[in-house]
C-alpha cells in the first residue's frame, strides 16, 4: 500500500510538467528585424484536433501588423494547418512588415477554444549590410 501511495504522489507531481511540456509555441530566430522572415513552430499537445482537413492551430501576435490580414479578437493571426499532424506539430513561416516597430511582442497559440502556449519575439532595430543607404 505504501508503494501504491508514493507511486501516485509521484504521479502527482511530475504529471503537470509533463502535460505542460507537450503543448508549446517557439519562435526562430527569437530576435528579428523588420521585413524578415520567422519560423512559428511548436505542438498543441492532445488538446486539439489533428490530422485532419481544416484542422488548425491559431498564431496571434501584434507583430504581425502589416503581415497578415487576419486577426483573432483584433490581433493579428497567421492559421498554421494541423491537417497533416498526427501528433500535433505544426510550423508556418511569417514575413514581418517593413514597417513593424521595434520591441518586444508575445507570440500566442489557439486552437480548440484555449490558449496552448506563448514565447515572445524580439523586433530590432534593422542594421544595415554595408551596402547602398537604405539597403538592408
Amino acid at each position: 500500500m505504501k508503494k501504491l501511495i508514493a507511486a501516485l504522489v509521484g504521479l502527482a507531481v511530475f504529471a503537470p510538467a509533463a502535460l505542460a511540456a507537450s503543448h508549446f509555441v517557439k519562435v526562430t530566430p527569437g530576435s528579428v528585424s523588420p521585413n524578415k522572415t520567422v519560423t512559428v513552430s511548436g505542438s498543441v499537445g492532445t488538446g486539439c484536433q489533428t490530422g485532419h482537413k481544416g484542422d488548425a492551430a491559431t498564431i496571434i501576435s501584434h507583430a504581425f501588423k502589416g503581415a497578415t490580414k487576419t486577426n483573432f479578437a483584433g490581433v493579428p493571426s497567421v492559421s498554421a494547418s494541423l491537417a497533416t499532424s498526427q501528433n500535433g506539430s505544426f510550423s508556418i513561416k511569417v514575413k514581418l512588415a517593413k514597417n513593424v516597430k521595434t520591441g518586444k511582442y508575445a507570440v500566442s497559440g489557439r486552437c480548440g477554444g484555449g490558449n496552448f502556449g506563448s514565447t515572445t519575439l524580439k523586433v530590432t532595430k534593422s542594421v544595415g549590410t554595408g551596402g547602398l543607404p537604405g539597403e538592408y
